[in-house]
This record gives structure tokens, sequence and C-alpha cells, in this order.
């Protein structure tokens, strides 16, 4: 079906059997979309939020993962695919049922991570609305996930030969440390080569290193009643400072004479015997953290500047938002920047107090230039004075692949002439299964990282008018898919998947990095 694939005088452009067959696949979805959204809202009301700590014998992720994982299989088997279940880590859905032919993968998951505050709407209650739908995973990941599912229906309905067999492989722990898909790299299977669809269209060529820190940090009494976040990964909207049998005119007396810019950013209120002193931020992705606001150094400068707290207390909380000021790493004393990957990111997602203290969650994504030896430097340097300590609960290595490598150049000559556009390749802060899967590539399916970004003219830049402004993103409350987007990548994975095949087959591309 694809173009005459020589090395010398591609440009990407569509073969006429090609614009024939781009025509085919828009009727098909479009015949289907309907179904595709009915899916997308049964798989989106699942809230399956992976947790280790909730392992069960053959559903290491818990409960939730798992009921994901065999409504997803049926489905798929009630369509006619064979399904395998990987120990509970993953699942896979696979195309046909020949034995003599390597794999090409999809790969994607289907675990999220927990709602947070805000949420205009119930966040396991999905709906679909003017063409968008509502609910916690809808963008990550289970509207690109269902794609796949959908893409190997439309390839055997349309009559599509690959040389490969396609095998979608659905993980259920991408946002607590990808342990789904490093299984899979160790037990297998790995697919000869995997598309990883849970990015952002064109080409990810490189993503930085992803560090996850607790640090436990000593308080007074006070603090240790302090609690903030969801998950590390999620910049938190919300934080909360529990006084115990406390007056509640008290602590409106110290806040009302705060300055505007922080009073306006916290609410005092009673619960039984105890006030809550609550800061309100705005959440979003720990690594796209433009347009959000840490909740945790809102609260904790206005207690301090409401003189609220005292001694060890006050030692903590000085630290604490001196360490989350900015989302660079600057107060920390991290801030590392190169010109490939960017700046760092640090995020405080998670406080959970202890007896003698609390544990600040840290989740830093870090340039591939970072000196990680004195990134730890500086932050035991921070904690040191009042005796805090440091435990490294994660550790993985940047991605790279060569950008200028016949795989990204193709993939993304293939995408700007699907979309009529020209784009660039590009790094990214976020962390896919292509850190952990050999021969893998992120490629799409999604658009938020050029929002200026015209496909066939239209703009990508789409989203609903009946959520607040700020809302929507991925981690974020109300988050939502735009189902012409979704149709947009679909076009694109038809096109490149078939290329791909054809280029693997042939030798031009053979590993990744």
């Amino acid at each position: 079906m694809s173009q005459s694939l020589q090395e010398d005088g591609f440009t990407g452009k569509l073969s006429a059997e090609e614009k024939i067959f781009s025509e085919k696949i828009e009727h098909w979805f479009e015949q289907h979309r309907e179904e595709f959204i009915q899916d997308l809202l049964k798989w989106v009301a699942y809230p399956s939020i992976a947790d280790e700590k909730l392992a069960q014998e053959g559903k290491p992720f818990g409960i939730e993962v798992h009921n994901v994982f065999q409504h997803v299989r049926a489905q798929a088997e009630k369509l006619g695919f064979a399904t395998e279940e990987h120990q509970g880590y993953a699942i896979s859905v696979l195309s046909d049922n020949r034995t003599d032919t390597q794999d090409l993968g999809l790969i994607s998951h289907l675990d999220v991570v927990p709602p947070g505050d805000n949420w205009t709407f119930a966040p396991f209650e999905p709906f679909h609305k003017e063409g968008f739908v509502i609910g916690r995973g809808a963008s990550d990941n289970k509207g690109p996930a269902l794609l796949d599912l959908y893409l190997l229906r439309a390839f055997r309905d349309l009559g599509v030969s690959l040389h490969h067999k396609l095998r979608i492989i659905y993980g259920g722990a991408e946002e607590i440390g990808m342990g789904d898909i490093k299984y899979i790299a160790e037990n297998g299977p790995v697919p000869r080569f995997s598309v990883i669809t849970d990015g952002g269209f064109p080409v990810n060529y490189a993503q930085k290193g992803g560090l996850n820190l607790i640090l436990h940090i000593p308080t007074g009494p006070l603090l240790t009643r302090l609690s903030a976040g969801v998950a590390e990964n999620a910049v938190p909207a919300s934080a909360t400072l529990r006084f115990a049998d406390t007056a509640l005119s008290k602590i409106e007396t110290a806040v009302a004479g705060l300055p505007v810019a922080l009073r306006d950013k916290v609410s005092v209120s009673r619960d039984g015997r105890d006030v809550l002193l609550v800061s309100h931020g705005k959440s979003g992705h720990a690594a796209f953290p433009e347009n959000t606001q840490n909740a945790i150094p809102l609260l904790l400068n206005a207690a301090v500047a409401a003189g609220l707290l005292a001694d060890a207390d006050l030692a903590a909380a000085k630290l604490i938002a001196q360490l989350l000021e900015d989302p660079w790493g600057e107060g920390a004393g991290i801030a590392f920047e190169d010109q490939q990957t960017g700046r760092l990111t640090l995020n405080g997602g998670l406080i959970i107090p202890g007896e003698h203290g609390v544990e600040v969650y840290f989740d830093i994504r870090y340039p591939i230039s970072t000196d990680k030896a004195a990134l730890f430097a500086a932050l035991e340097r921070a904690i040191e004075p009042i005796k805090g300590d440091l435990t490294v609960l994660r550790d993985d290595s940047p991605m790279h692949v060569d950008k200028n490598s016949l795989l990204v150049q193709r993939l993304q000559q293939t995408f700007d002439s699907i979309a009529d556009t020209k784009t660039e390749p590009y790094t990214m802060g976020g962390g896919t299964h292509a850190r952990v899967l050999p021969d893998s590539i992120t490629f799409g399916p999604g658009f938020g990282r050029n929002p200026a970004l015209s496909f066939n003219g239209e703009s990508v830049s789409v989203r609903p008018d009946f959520i607040p402004a700020g809302h929507g993103s991925p981690h974020g409350p109300d988050e939502f898919v735009s189902i012409e987007n979704l149709k947009r990548a679909f076009k694109v994975y038809a096109i490149a998947i078939p290329r791909l095949d054809s280029w693997l087959e042939q030798g031009l591309i053979t590993h990744a990095r």
C-alpha cells in the first residue's frame, strides 16, 4: 500500500493508494464513532488507580487495575481477537493467530492517577458532550489505548495485510514507576519494535530522567498534621493543616492579616473540634508545570506569615516552602538545564504526616546533561540543618533517540504529510514506556504539546467551553479528550504503522537506539 521506501528520495508524501486508504479509514472511524465513544465511557468509568500496597495474588497493582484488564480482554475477545495475560502486570491483544511472524507493538496503559481535588464533575462518571469525553483517564491514557484496539479492528475490516503481527500491550502501572512494562522487558513478550501511544505528535526523541525521592523532614507537633496531594506526578491542588482543639476565631484573625495575594489562596473552616487551614493551588502534570501552582508552599508561606508556627514547625515549613518555591528547582538549588531537553522540573506531589515529621514526595525530571552527584549534594545540604534525610524511590535514566535517525525523520515526514504541516521532533519531561521497553519510540497520539498546530488546515487546540479555565489537563481536574483529535491520530497511525511494518521488513530500520 505504501510508496517506494528506498532510503533516497523519501519525502513522506502519500501515494495514490495511501490517499484512497486514508479516505477509507476516516469513513470507517465515522461509522464507528458512536460505538467508540460508548466504549471509552465504559473504560473511563473504571477507577483503575494502580497501588502496589493493594497487591493480591496475580493482581500486583490492586483489584481496580485487574478489573479494567478483565473488561478490556473480554471486549477484545468478543471482537474476535486473542488476548494474553502477563501475570497481572499487563495484557496483550493480538491482531491475528500467526505464529511464524514477529510482533510490532502498540504500547499503552490503563492505569490512571487519583482524581485529586476541584473537579466540576464526578471523575469516574464519564460523559460525552459536544465532542469531548470528560473523566479521569480520558486522555491519559484510555482514549489512546482504545484507539489501538480500534486500529486492529479497522485493519482487519479493511483487509490491511502486514508483515508483522500487531500486538497491543496494555500496562497497569505506568503512573507509578512503570513496573508493568519493566516486567515485560524482563520476561517478555518484547515486540521486535514498538510504538508507544502515550505521548504527543510528532516524534518524541528524548525524555528527561525521572527521579522520585522521599524527603523525611522532622517537624514539631503541628506539622505532623499537614497533608497534601494525591500522586507524586501531579501538582497538588490543595494542602491542609489541621489545628487540634483550636478556636476558629484565632486562625481566622491570623489569616485576615495576610497580604491579599496569600489571603485569597487559603480558607479556614471547622471540622469537629479541629480547625482546617486549606490552600488552593492549580493542579496539572508534574512534567509540565507551566500554568500550575503547587498548594504546598502556598499553605506553608501563609502559616509562616500568619505567625501560626514556631520552633521546629517553623524551621521545617520554611525549608519545605523554599524547596518548592518554584517548579524549576531554583529554590532547591538544582536548577539544571540544557539545550536539548530544557529545564529540570521539581514537583512536591505528596506530603504524608508521620509521628515525628512529614514525608515529602518529590518528582524530579532532570535534563540529559544533569550532574546527579551535584543534584543530590544540593538536596542533602538543604535538609542537613534540620537533620532531614533522603530516600531514592526510583531513578530512571534519560531516554534518547538520534534526532537525525532514519526512524525519527521518516515518522516525522509521515506525520507532516498526513497533517499537511511542518513540525520538528521534540523532547519532553514526561516519561513513557519508551524508557524501559527496547526498540520503542513515542509517537502520538496527543496534540497538547503544540497547541498552535493545524491538521489539514484545522486547529487542534480545542477544549470544552463548559469546564472552568485551567481545568482539563491530564492529571488535572475535569480531564478531557477530544474525539475529533483522536480521529486525526487514527488517520496518522493508519498510514504510519503499515509504513513502519515495511521499513522493518526491508531492514531500513532495525533499532530505535
